[in-house]
């Protein structure tokens, strides 16, 4: 048999039956091969009869460039790696990151009516990313907007509003819409929901946008992509492809039938990028559970600038920790409070516990999300003086509050 490269296609006969797909790689004596249809295919060496062999493809060849078509709208793409640029890796079964930039251009419907400059990172899975990395891919994004109208930054799922998040923050105005993709199936999957994703970011890069924003499924089914505030986005489901909701509002708009369809209050591309990409990382978010004790809660806001509580609903916690509260905060450091609901506001008015609580210096966050609060404080924290915290991690800086925030529905 000759020698089939890795990428290379393939016509072959396995039991009488005649199939095509591409050699993705050879584990021992079995081919792996992704069939035509999508589906992959593991065969003995010694049972696989090849018809004829295609050398490998641009699609199947890591780092090939994108083709640059005249005259069409140019945007950026920043490749951070997570699942949308996955496929499985066959000899241990894991979903790997890879950079394959023909494999997109080939299956993404409409990137061919776009002038696409792509830019790909080292690849790495969105629970790695920290911090530093959300200033890099500030930066790079910066780099993207001031060369083209949009970018989309292809990231994990799992952590991708922390750092969408963090980019709406860092950025003060923007020129062009900023999209974050992802998604939730590895793209050699026949139920990828990757390539739709990007196809709806690629459209929604066009229009008068300027809000760091995530684009993903809107349902169970392949047919519309909704839009999403970064800084109200939550990811709410582990597995299924429409896990992104937009929490206490509508989200800011949806693509479907090749057409992108913006709503609501949305900000507008401005004339300039501005960036400030500072981010203090010393800051805790703490989950309050009955069983947290004093001890438990010191040991968590040691060495902290500040630090966010995830209270029970309205927002509060045990009366056996207002002591240790009580000294952190004379310590310097600064005490936010949030909900674990999903939905609704923290309001420490309301019982005897919250007022005690605003006693101590508590400040409450309405209906900020946690994880949004924690990366706003980082964001507060390194660019605004100490004193002037609370004023500005109250104020409403990118749409990150909400009032009369409707009743969550839950993911179906």
């Amino acid at each position: 048999m000759s020698k089939i490269v890795e990428g290379s296609g393939l016509k072959f006969r396995y039991k009488e039956t005649d199939f095509e797909g591409i050699m993705v790689s050879l584990s021992g004596n079995t081919y792996n091969i992704k069939l035509k249809n999508g589906y992959n295919f593991s065969i003995p060496a010694e049972a696989l009869e090849i018809v004829e062999i295609f050398p490998p493809s641009a699609s199947t060849v890591p780092g090939t460039d994108m083709p640059v078509p005249a005259g069409k709208h140019k945007v950026s793409i920043i490749g951070t790696g997570g699942t949308i640029a996955s496929r499985v890796d066959y000899i241990t079964g894991a979903v790997k990151p890879v950079l394959n930039p023909g494999f997109l251009r080939e299956s993404v419907s409409n990137i061919s009516e776009f002038d696409v400059d792509l830019n790909l990172m080292e690849p790495m899975l969105s629970e790695n990313l920290n911090p530093d990395d959300w200033i890099r891919i500030a930066r790079l994004t910066k780099t993207g907007l001031d060369k083209n109208r949009g970018t989309i930054i292809l990231h994990g799922t799992d952590t991708m509003s922390y750092t969408a998040s963090a980019l709406s923050f860092m950025f003060q105005s923007l020129s062009g819409p900023v999209i974050f993709a992802g998604s939730q199936r590895s793209s050699d999957r026949p139920s990828s929901d990757a390539f739709l994703n990007l196809e709806g970011a690629l459209e929604f890069s066009t229009v008068d946008l300027g809000e760091v924003t995530l684009a993903m499924h809107a349902g169970l089914s392949d047919d519309k992509v909704v839009l999403h505030r970064a800084v109200r986005s939550r990811k709410m489901h582990t597995t299924r492809r429409d896990a992104f909701r937009t929490i206490g509002g509508e989200p800011l708009g949806y693509y479907a039938d090749r057409k992108v369809q913006l709503k609501g209050d949305y900000r507008r591309r401005a004339m300039e990028t501005i960036l400030m990409d500072r981010l203090e990382s010393r800051i805790s978010i703490i989950y309050f559970h009955p069983a947290l004790g004093a001890s438990d809660f010191e040991a968590m806001v040691e060495g902290k600038k500040a630090v966010v509580i995830m209270g029970t609903g309205m927002g509060h916690t045990a009366s056996r920790l207002y002591e240790s509260i009580k000294d952190t905060i004379s310590n310097g450091t600064k005490v936010m409070m949030t909900s674990q609901c999903i939905s609704g506001s923290v309001n420490l008015k309301v019982y005897s516990t919250g007022r005690e609580l605003l006693s101590l210096g508590v400040i409450p966050l309405g209906g900020m999300l946690p994880e949004i609060a924690l990366v706003k404080s980082m964001f507060v924290l390194a660019n605004y003086p100490s004193e002037d915290f609370e004023k500005y991690i109250t104020e409403n800086m990118r749409g990150e509050i909400v009032g009369n925030e409707p009743v969550f529905q839950g993911a179906s």
